[in-house]
């Protein structure tokens, strides 16, 4: 909404009131039930081009039902109904309008399915609380009745207010720091408009100068929202970040707990209620977000292990996995193989079809090599650029020569295209026996020299490292 549209609204509105006033407050009552959709659509607008967007559609659904708690109010004056028999109505889309506000400003957002659902069962019960109570109160004189109403409304703008604000300070994206700025504006707004209205003009007339305010301020939403000005972002320090992300999940408990500490004196029962939920919410979401924690904690572990272009483990995971697989091997009485293998002319390979087209070979191959190693002592990893390696336990030298043999084979026979022929592999096989005692370690030393050796033989080859001790057998193969 543009400011020049704002002030011609504002200007029709102020001459609705000066010319029909509370006469005949119908046309006010349609100037405020307009102000609060212009603001919706604003919000929703704004909305498909903002990182915040789940955000100004929460707000935007929010004053769009405070539409409909106004339109209560015209129907019961067109209708010519008492305060007394509209006054569950008029509760109940109140309480709407407030269900989303909250949690919009006090939910920290984020996080699953289950941790959204517990907020919202924690404001759920906030304005359950809220209307069970002012509802059950409503048989009082009405003094009585507006007071408590007043004063629960007034803490609630209060601490919506708060929560929007200290949103607002501690928020580094620029698009949500503008959202929590409007946000804040609007909740001060909101909170001194109806300590205004509620404080010293409670008898003032539907249709007085008092609806003027209420318009003016969802047009300062709808203004703020249509607004083509972007604030860049902030340096907001970490310590306060810290600070405030730790504390925001403690927001609607706090809420829920002032609330149910207001009604003590006169609902105990439902004050308890309050207080027992407001502690289970804050526990079951913490377990949940411990949990959430926790996982992608596992993920990260896990993403740090694996080469993210060919799925396999990385040579970090091959090098901490090593030791348990040479104990998985002497364990069972037979010898450990480490196998060095690398695509040939890789390089040639880029140059002639591209750096893409050479991580589609590199995943091609890394797919064939972990089909053929299916046992699950196997241990099979990207090392480096072109390079894998294999970790598995054989009986002998023989053995292990003759799975190189087939991993060779086997990408040969795959017939990937290449800057000249197919692709090839080159593999170089160190073997240890059961009773050695050597690190593990020096099997990939050695690998890695067959596999120098085997490149300088004319490559798509098999060659063994040379036994370390006299009566180890060793076997070259070439293709």
């Amino acid at each position: 909404m543009t400011l020049r549209a704002a002030l011609f609204f504002m200007v029709t509105h102020a001459l609705v009131i000066a010319l029909i006033g509370p006469q005949d407050p119908v046309g006010s009552y349609l100037m405020l039930i307009t102000a609060p959709l212009l603001a919706a659509l604003a919000c929703v607008r704004r909305a498909r081009d903002s990182q915040a967007a789940c955000k100004w559609r929460t707000l935007g659904a929010a004053v769009g039902l405070f539409s409909l708690a106004l339109l209560a109010l015209l129907y019961r004056n067109v209708a010519g109904l008492s305060p007394a028999q509209m006054t569950a109505s008029s509760l109940i889309l109140y309480v709407f309008y407030r269900i989303p506000l909250t949690y919009v400003a006090a939910s920290p957002g984020g996080g699953n399915r289950c941790i959204r659902a517990v907020d919202l069962a924690v404001i759920a019960l906030l304005w359950l609380l809220y209307f069970v109570h002012t509802r059950a109160m409503a048989h009082l004189n009405t003094a009585l009745w507006t007071q408590c109403l007043h004063t629960l409304s007034n803490v609630q703008n209060s601490l919506v207010f708060c929560f929007a604000l200290i949103r607002f300070l501690a928020e580094d994206n620029a698009d949500r720091r503008d959202f929590f700025r409007t946000l804040t504006i609007y909740a001060l707004g909101y909170f001194l408009m109806a300590l205004y209205i509620n404080t010293w003009q409670p008898q003032v007339p539907d249709g007085g100068w008092g609806d003027l305010l209420i318009s003016g301020l969802f047009v300062l939403l709808a203004v703020l929202a249509g607004s083509t000005y972007r604030p860049p972002a902030v340096a907001v320090p970490r310590n306060l970040r810290r600070i405030v992300d730790a504390g925001v999940p403690l927001m609607l408990p706090l809420l829920l707990m002032m609330v149910a500490l207001l009604v003590a004196r006169l609902q105990p029962t439902l004050a308890t209620v309050g207080f027992i939920g407001a502690m289970l919410g804050h526990a079951l979401r913490s377990v949940l977000t411990q949990v959430q924690i926790q996982r992608e904690r596992d993920e990260l572990a896990l993403l740090a292990r694996r080469d993210p272009l060919t799925g396999l483990g990385n040579r970090r995971n091959f090098d901490e996995a090593l030791g348990s697989a040479h104990g998985r091997a002497r364990r069972q009485g037979v010898g450990l193989a480490v196998l060095m293998i690398d695509i040939d002319h890789f390089k040639r390979l880029n140059d002639t079809y591209g750096h893409p087209e050479g991580d589609r070979r590199l995943q091609a191959v890394a797919a064939i090599l972990d089909g053929c190693l299916q046992r699950g002592d196997d241990l099979l990893a990207r090392y480096g650029g072109e390079e894998f390696i294999a970790a598995l336990p054989a009986p002998d030298i023989g053995h292990a020569l003759g799975l190189g043999e087939r991993l060779r084979a086997a990408v040969e026979a795959a017939a990937l295209p290449a800057a000249q022929a197919h692709v090839t592999i080159s593999i170089g096989v160190a073997w240890q026996a059961a009773h050695d005692e050597g690190d593990p370690r020096s099997l990939v030393e050695r690998a890695d020299q067959a596999l120098y050796r085997a490149k300088h033989a004319g490559r798509n080859c098999v060659h063994a490292a040379p036994a370390v001790e006299a009566g180890e057998q060793h076997a070259d193969r070439r293709s």
